[in-house]
């Protein structure tokens, strides 16, 4: 198997993966409500058509949440590679912020346009090209290639990763996600070989709910004004125990994501409420962050005595998604490493990903050791308006996981 043989069925094939993705982009799985079953339908398909039609499962918890794993089994035994990208996308929101129909794919200027463009569908199609020329020259895979095409990425990945990771028991030596890695440089600008956690909670102010004519007469305490002294006091005041990263030096504090309070006029607030999340770094702990809230928190209420403020973390998974993180020295990094700057020119950085990923299913439960970034597109577009993908990346995607997994898998 050569460089060459891959590349080659990667460029024969190239109008027809170029059309898989504006199929994948076309049929819709927005998550929520969540429902991927007609975009599994389109990838089948495509495998068949490609002539990989044997190991092929469809699981799952529920028949409107599936998962695709396929295996191509190398001619001698090895590790198993498993490459990875999800099939739900974001809803689309506000659609009169888009400059094309998000459902109807539009190449302009290189650029395919449309919903899951760049998270993730234009990823799942250079993985399922990518399979196919591996597929074509197995004979001297050393080890096998599984490709995992999961859902409910976007919301809980309690249905896909967490499904596989837990009641499946996916198993593999080394797993690569094809989130988008581009920032704000070029596509395929970084290697991501951490995946921040994330940790969502809310606190909730308790003040005094009452007929609002009466506030300058009797003792009352308004929720949403106490509210906004707690946001401003946890921005000037909240200091996290972490280690820094020497690819992630800081988590980062998103405070008030959502805010809720009062009734409306005519009447004091008596409860508000804030959301917030935390990206957290390998090494820190649920423990130490509620700590460390809490003792903030606590600053305040000594010099605010009276006002009641209760921390509340959300129920499992969504209290705490685990950081995660691939030894920058592993031979599969290298192997991505040297295969992106053969076809790009140039080596990307190894980086952390700013987000969470289903890395922390498929490393923090199943075990395997999860690469959770390196595919085409770029993350600030994902889950806006406008989200595009390079249609050249989506060519050079497909050669570099082939090529990546091939040196990883060789006999050589």
């Amino acid at each position: 198997m050569t460089v060459d043989s891959l590349n080659s069925f990667v460029n024969e094939q190239r109008d027809s993966l170029v059309q898989f993705t504006k199929a994948l982009v076309s049929t819709p799985s927005p998550n929520p409500p969540g429902d991927e079953r007609a975009v599994v339908e389109v990838v089948l398909a495509e495998l068949s058509r490609l002539g990989i039609d044997q190991e092929i499962e469809v699981v799952g918890m529920h028949a409107d949440r599936p998962n695709i794993i396929v295996r191509v089994r190398g001619n001698s035994a090895g590790p198993a590679v498993m490459l990875c990208g999800h099939s739900d996308t974001k809803p689309i929101g506000d659609q009169s912020k888009w400059n094309t129909d998000p459902m109807t794919p539009e190449i302009r200027d290189g650029k395919m346009y449309g919903l899951g463009a760049t998270d993730m569908k234009g990823a799942v199609a250079a993985s399922v090209y990518a399979l196919a020329a591996l597929h074509q020259n197995r004979s001297r895979l050393c080890g096998d290639v599984l490709l995992v095409v999961n859902a409910d990425e976007e919301r809980t990945m309690e249905f896909g990763s967490g499904f596989l990771a837990r009641e499946y028991g996916i198993k593999a030596d080394i797993a690569l996600l094809g989130e988008p890695c581009g920032i704000d440089g070029p596509e395929f600008e970084f290697l991501h070989v951490v995946s921040r956690g994330i940790s969502c909670f809310r606190i909730r102010v308790h003040g005094t709910q009452m007929h609002s004519s009466l506030t300058d007469r009797l003792p009352s305490i308004n929720a949403n004004v106490c509210m906004s002294e707690v946001i401003l006091h946890l921005k000037n005041n909240l200091r996290l125990t972490y280690t820094p990263h020497s690819l992630c030096p800081a988590p980062t504090i998103n405070l008030a994501v959502r805010v809720n309070g009062g009734v409306g006029y005519g009447v004091c607030p008596g409860v508000a409420e804030f959301e917030c999340d935390i990206r957290t770094l390998p090494g820190m702990t649920l423990e130490q962050l509620r700590a460390d809230i809490e003792s903030c928190l606590d600053c305040y209420r000594q010099a605010n005595e009276g006002i009641k403020i209760v921390l509340e973390f959300e129920e499992s998974p969504m209290d705490w998604f685990p950081p995660t993180e691939v030894p920058q020295d592993h031979a599969m990094i290298n192997a991505i490493l040297d295969a992106a700057e053969s076809e790009l020119g140039f080596r990307p950085t190894l980086s952390a990903f700013p987000g969470g990923s289903d890395a922390k299913n498929f490393q923090g439960v199943a075990g395997i050791p999860t690469i959770p970034s390196f595919g085409p597109g770029w993350l600030p577009l994902a889950h806006g308006p406008n989200e595009c993908v390079g249609v050249d990346s989506l060519i050079s995607a497909a050669k570099i996981y082939a090529n990546a997994i091939a040196a990883y898998l060789s006999d050589d």
